[in-house]
Parts: structure tokens; sequence; C-alpha cells
């Protein structure tokens, strides 16, 4: 039987949120940061597929955080055990009537009648809305779809850059039926594909294979839901600014706070030379150190 091999060691929550956005900026396969309970430690910890591979990651990765001293415990672990890991550290979400609940808990977490539900296992590589730029983005589609004068089922809602397809799923048990989500990377359509069977409940969205250029090409939407990070939205700003709405809203995440400043002048910038015509009301929030855009076209 194969195995993996794991490093763990806990950190103190300054070194924690520093890693965080490194493993969140990098992409990371290997690395990541949990927080069982609140008042538990912070942890990192790695998954590895062998102890060379495990030798240099954690060399590379104290060589970018010197003050990474700690002493890393190893393990090994068989992959029965590997495959169900990550779910030790995710765990339900809601928002006003909104309810996120991995598979694992569909039995025992019962939410008010009336919820709209989201049944999610997106297993390591996405997320089930555990990370701040995910809830950021799910508490701007509450907001606006809470907001809005027309029906939800005429709501026109894009999710760039999808991943396990969560907030495309939200936007769906809320009552919107005109969806769309697309992510380059095929296995996060596999994913999506199997959340939809999980979710019979609700009209599934329309899922695809796309980079941000082809994704948004020709596509206008009320609400534009772009979850993904700084080094992305900028260089693809002129394609999301093109696909939404005049009096519709476009939703950045996947920002740091200290990166903010930068994402707001580039689209502000954008909207003045590709669209004068549109007024523009620019909103943010923080949740720990990630931060959203919100742009607001009249």
């Amino acid at each position: 039987m194969s195995s993996q091999i794991e490093l763990r060691a806990t950190v103190s929550a300054q070194l924690a949120d520093l890693l965080e956005g490194y493993f969140y900026e990098t992409q990371s396969a290997h690395w990541g940061i949990m927080q069982k309970e609140r008042t538990d430690p912070y942890e990192v910890f790695g998954f590895f597929p062998d102890t060379a591979t495990a030798d240099s990651e954690l060399g590379l990765l104290q060589e970018e955080f010197s003050e990474l001293h700690e002493d890393f415990e190893l393990s090994r672990i068989e992959d029965s055990f590997w495959q169900n890991a990550y779910k030790e550290f995710v765990t339900t979400w809601s928002d006003r009537r909104l309810h996120w609940i991995p598979l694992w808990e569909r039995d025992s977490c019962k939410p008010p009648a009336g919820s709209a539900i989201v049944y999610l296992d997106a297993g390591m590589a996405f997320g089930t809305g555990a990370h701040e730029t995910t809830r950021l983005c799910a508490r701007r589609l509450i907001d606006y779809l809470d907001s809005s004068e027309e029906a939800l089922e005429s709501l026109h809602i894009i999710d760039a850059g999808c991943g396990s397809g969560v907030l495309a799923f939200s936007a769906a048990a809320l009552g919107c039926s005109n969806i769309i989500g697309f992510d380059f990377d095929p296995e996060a359509i596999r994913v999506c594909s199997a959340n939809a069977k999980e979710n019979p409940h609700i009209q599934a969205p329309l899922f695809e294979v796309a980079n941000l250029t082809d994704g948004l090409l020709d596509r206008n939407a009320d609400l534009l839901l772009a979850n993904i990070q700084t080094d992305v939205l900028i260089p693809h700003s002129e394609a999301l600014v093109h696909a939404v709405r005049s009096g519709g809203c476009i939703a950045l995440s996947g920002i740091l706070t200290k990166e903010m400043d930068v994402v707001e002048r580039c689209y502000a910038q954008q909207f003045a030379k590709l669209r004068p015509q549109d007024s523009l009301t620019l909103e943010s929030r923080n949740d720990g150190e990630w931060s959203d855009l919100l742009i607001k076209l009249s």
C-alpha cells in the first residue's frame, strides 16, 4: 500500500498569516495552514510523496521564512487516511440563510427550514469555503441578491475561476438559475460535476473549462464573481471590465489587503479608459489579511 509523508509544526498566529498568504499566492500544492478550533494553536502542515521531497520542500520554505525554525513532526500515513485527511479542518460555514456543509456532515448538520444549502466535497485541491477570500465573495453574492429589484431567475451570474463551484452553487441555492462557472483546470470542472450530483435539490449551474479571456468572451453578467488572486486579476482586468453590464457589479477577491490600492487603481483606470460612460462606486471589506473589491456600475 502506498503512503504519503506528512510534516506538521505549531506556529504563531503572526507567522501563520504570513505563511497562508504565501501559500495562496504561490498556489502551493504541498503546504497549508490549519486551526481546528478558535482557541487552538495554528499549525503548518504539508503532504509529500516521499521523504526526499519533504526535506527539499521544507528547505525551500525555510529559505523564504527564516523565522520558521520550529521542529516539524514527520509522519507516514497510508493512502486510505491521506484521502480523507483534509476533512479534519474543513467545517460548515453559514451567512444569513446560506449554509455550506461538507458531505460527511450532511446527516449531522440540520440548518433551519428554508435555508439555502450547498453540500460540498472538494477534496484537497479546491476550497469548500474555508478560505477568507471565498467567504468575502459569498457575502457580496448574498448582499447583491438581497438588494436586487429584479427577479432572481432573470439575473446573469458568472463565477470566474470557479474552483469547486462553491460560489456558483451558492447562487443556485439562493434562487438564481442563469449561472455560468468556468476554470482553466479540468480537474476543477470534474469536481464541480461531482458536487452537482450531491446537490440534486438545486438547479446545477453550467460549468466549462476555459481561461479568463475565453470564459468571459461575449458574456455580460449582472454580477461577476472573480475569487482569483492579484497577479491574475490585474493582467486580465480588461476582460473582466467588459464582462459586466451597466448597472451590474463585479466582486473581486483573492486580494491581500496590502495589494488593494494597486488593484483598485488598476480597475478604476480600466473603467475610465474602456467604459467612461459608467459611473463607479467602489467598496472593500477585509477578512484577516485578505480583502475584496466590489465595483458597482451605474
